[in-house]
C-alpha cells in the first residue's frame, strides 16, 4: 500500500504497531491531521475482533476535522468477524471520514505448525492485485475532493447469528478454553527476545518471562522462541477452527469496498 502511494506521488509514513508502539506518543502525521490526511489501518482478526493494540491506537487519534480513513483487515480462514466494523466505528467516531476498506485472506496465525491450515497459500496474487485496485480507487477519490464516502453499512456484512457470536466473543473467553501460556524455565535462557517482540508488552522477566493479562494470544512469544520454551500444542484448537471454518464458509475470502 505504501509503495503504490509513493510512487502516484503522495507523501507515506508507516508505524508499525506490532512491536507495541500503540502507547507511545503519535507521530506528527497522526497529532495533526488535516483534511489531507489518509489514514490506512490495518488489523489481524483475532477472536471476531481487531486486536487490542489497534483498539488502543484509535482510541488515542485526536479528534479529527474530516480526515479519511482506509482500515482493513487480515484473518485466517475461520471468520473475519465483526473486526473491520468495528474499526470503522472507532474512526467514525473521531470523525474521520471512511473512503475505502479491505478484508484480505492470509494464512492461520494459530496454526503454522498445521499442514494445510485455513488460509493456505494466501495472501497470494490475487489478493495482492485486490489490494492494490483498493490503493488506486482511493488514490483516485483523494485526487478529486471531495472524495465520494463509503457508508459503514457496507461492513456490517456478517450474517445476524454470526454478529450474535461474535458478540459473546471476546481474548477473555478464547483464554478460558486455550492452553495457558507458561515458560518452560529448564529450558528458557532468560533472552528477553519473547518480551522484546511482544506487541502488546504483555511479557515481564522476573526472573523467566511472566505472561500479564495484556497477552491477546498471538502466539509470537511461542514461534519467536529460539529455545523453544514456551510449549503450545496448537493440536488442541485445530480441529475446532476447522469445524469453525466449514461451518461459517464465509465468502468472498478478500473483499475490498470503496
Amino acid at each position: 500500500m505504501a509503495k503504490r502511494l509513493s510512487e502516484s506521488g503522495r507523501a507515506e509514513a508507516v508505524l508499525d504497531l506490532g512491536t507495541g508502539n500503540s502507547d507511545e506518543e503519535l507521530p506528527p502525521a497522526f497529532r495533526n491531521p488535516n483534511q489531507e490526511t489518509c489514514l490506512w489501518i490495518g488489523s489481524p482478526v483475532y477472536v471476531d475482533h481487531p486486536v487490542p493494540p489497534i483498539e488502543t491506537f484509535i482510541s488515542r487519534l485526536p479528534q479529527s476535522n474530516g480526515w479519511r480513513a482506509v482500515p482493513f483487515v487480515t484473518w485466517g480462514g475461520v471468520t473475519s468477524g465483526t473486526a473491520l466494523y468495528e474499526m470503522a466505528q472507532g474512526l467514525i467516531r473521531k470523525g474521520c471520514a471512511l473512503i475505502g476498506a479491505a478484508k484480505v485472506i492470509a494464512v492461520h496465525s494459530s496454526l503454522w505448525r498445521t499442514p494445510h491450515p485455513p488460509g493456505e497459500g494466501h495472501p497470494d496474487e490475487a489478493d495482492d492485485r485486490a489490494v492494490l485496485k483498493l490503493v488506486d480507487r482511493v488514490e483516485s477519490k483523494l485526487s478529486c475532493p471531495p472524495p465520494q464516502g463509503l457508508s459503514i453499512e457496507v461492513l456490517n456484512y456478517q450474517p445476524q447469528a454470526l454478529k450474535e457470536e461474535a458478540r459473546r466473543s471476546s481474548i477473555t473467553s478464547a483464554k478460558q478454553v486455550l492452553p495457558e501460556l507458561r515458560v518452560e524455565v529448564d529450558k528458557c535462557v532468560q533472552c528477553g527476545e519473547c518480551a522484546e517482540k511482544c506487541p502488546a508488552k504483555a511479557i515481564t522477566l522476573d526472573p523467566f518471562p511472566q505472561v500479564g493479562e495484556d497477552c491477546f494470544i498471538c502466539l509470537k512469544c511461542v514461534r519467536e522462541c529460539p529455545e523453544e520454551a514456551f510449549p503450545f500444542d496448537t493440536h488442541a484448537i485445530e480441529e475446532r477452527l476447522r469445524g469453525m471454518a466449514a461451518r461459517i464458509n464465509e465468502r468472498p475470502l478478500t473483499q475490498i469496498f470503496y
